[in-house]
């Protein structure tokens, strides 16, 4: 019955995450936990808030099992946002984001990032479907140079979410990143694709559940993958009432 009600679109997000998990080339390969923040709030009819917080805290080594993951903390990623609503449908996003990879050693690496956005939403029988497309202008440290060089990239995310009663639901998305810019060592350049079981604990609050891939293209078509458990606690205020 539910695989009924997903129908095409959904069939093939779910198609694209199989695809996505075949990729061959391997240089390392971690495990490991992803708690999540996410939280906002409506300030009037047309403008609302954000922040998504969240850990990359990989536990395990999978090319090495007997051993922990060097990088406790591969990323710390904080993100404060303002949306525009012109419809229902359509909103666009500015925010502004500091992430901090290899956040607790020697070797951690700065990015301050701007990014601004175009959500569309809409329905599709039973599904509710998103796209999202990002252009990230980001900042990131080079350890070696001292310098910040300005780069940027282009994303797209399709999400899709489906009832499964009247306080769960299943979740999921795909997301692929593209460099933009000049002398990039590749185009598509990292991929995320997630998918959940949410449960609505009352209007305020929800909380998902669910496994969170991410393969990041490292260069001479290597790839760092990283399995992940996913954890979210989303909630959401209305002062606008």
């Amino acid at each position: 019955m539910i695989l009924h009600q997903m129908k095409k679109p959904t069939v093939l997000l779910l198609l694209f995450l199989a695809v996505s998990l075949r990729v061959n080339a391997q240089t390392k390969q971690v495990a490991g936990i992803f708690p999540t923040i996410d939280h906002s709030g409506e300030i009037s009819k047309k403008l609302e808030y954000s922040f998504y917080y969240f850990g990359a805290l990989p536990l395990v080594n999978l090319k090495k099992p007997d051993f922990g993951n060097d990088d406790a903390l591969l990323l710390f990623y904080a993100e404060q946002a303002l949306t525009y609503k012109f419809s229902p449908k359509f909103s666009v996003t500015g925010s502004y984001v500091y992430q901090r990879e290899n956040a607790l050693n020697e070797n951690f690496v700065n990015e301050n990032r701007i990014h601004i956005q175009a959500t569309y939403k809409h329905k599709l029988q039973n599904l509710d479907l998103k796209h999202r497309v990002r252009l990230d202008n980001r900042f990131v440290q080079n350890r070696v140079t001292k310098e910040t060089p300005y780069t940027h990239r282009l994303r797209y995310l399709l999400g899709v979410e489906l009832p499964l009663g009247d306080k769960t639901y299943f979740t999921a998305y795909e997301e692929a990143f593209f460099n933009t810019f000049k002398g990039a060592s590749a185009v598509y350049g990292e991929n995320w694709a997630y998918a959940a079981v949410g449960w609505k604990i009352n209007d305020q609050h929800k909380i998902e559940t669910g496994p969170l891939y991410i393969i990041w293209n490292t260069g001479t078509n290597s790839w760092f993958h990283q399995y992940y458990w996913q954890f979210t606690w989303i909630s959401h205020v209305n002062f606008n009432q």
